[in-house]
């Protein structure tokens, strides 16, 4: 039974591994990856204003917004990677990479996008200029959507941040980004 227990972790490790190298822009120039990430922004941005048109004024009225694209795993052991670009009211683009891990009693993996709409240039300037980690209190729980679609807690204030979570793939009973840290990717700014 043990040996069966440690082949179980050591299967959820590769494949969490596998799924983090999934979860980095492509492109082999910093100019690809930061093409393609746009091109994410751009897709994500589109289908979150068709699935919820108020975020449009959200963002047009806060001061900037990031867009991340992540994948997340979980069996025993998960955790979730992903990248990102962050931009201001004035079009200054901050390139951004994020990751959480932690103990999971189920089975999941999804992968999403999620938008975080900043309210004030102070809380803007914290969340990009180092290492920003999400407190305990900050959860976004997903209500199991296998189908896709956005999250039925999606707006939910944290912070000064609201986010919005899209579900592409997958199947999760929680998406909590608490303990989840950005910082900005040195490579593409």
């Amino acid at each position: 039974m043990k040996i069966r227990n440690a082949m179980t972790v050591l299967a959820a490790a590769g494949i969490l591994g596998t799924l983090a190298a999934c979860a980095t822009p492509s492109g082999n120039t910093t100019a690809d990856k930061q093409n393609n990430t746009l091109s994410m922004r751009d897709a994500t941005l589109t289908r979150l204003y068709k699935e919820k048109p108020e975020a449009k004024a959200a963002i047009d009225n806060g001061a900037g917004y990031g867009v991340f694209s992540t994948i997340a795993m979980g069996a025993v052991v998960g955790g979730s990677n992903g990248y990102g670009v962050v931009e201001d009211k004035s079009g200054k683009r901050t390139y951004m990479r994020m990751a959480s891990g932690g103990l999971n009693l189920g089975v999941s993996a999804t992968e999403t996008k999620l938008v975080l709409v900043f309210k004030d240039k102070a809380t803007l300037d914290k969340f990009t200029s180092s290492t920003f980690e999400w407190g305990s209190s900050a959860a976004a729980g997903a209500k199991g959507d296998k189908s896709g679609g956005m999250n039925e807690e999606a707006g939910k204030m944290t912070r000064d941040i609201t986010v919005y979570q899209l579900t592409d793939t997958g199947f999760a009973l929680t998406a909590n980004l608490a303990g989840t840290k950005f910082w900005p990717e040195k490579g593409m700014n």
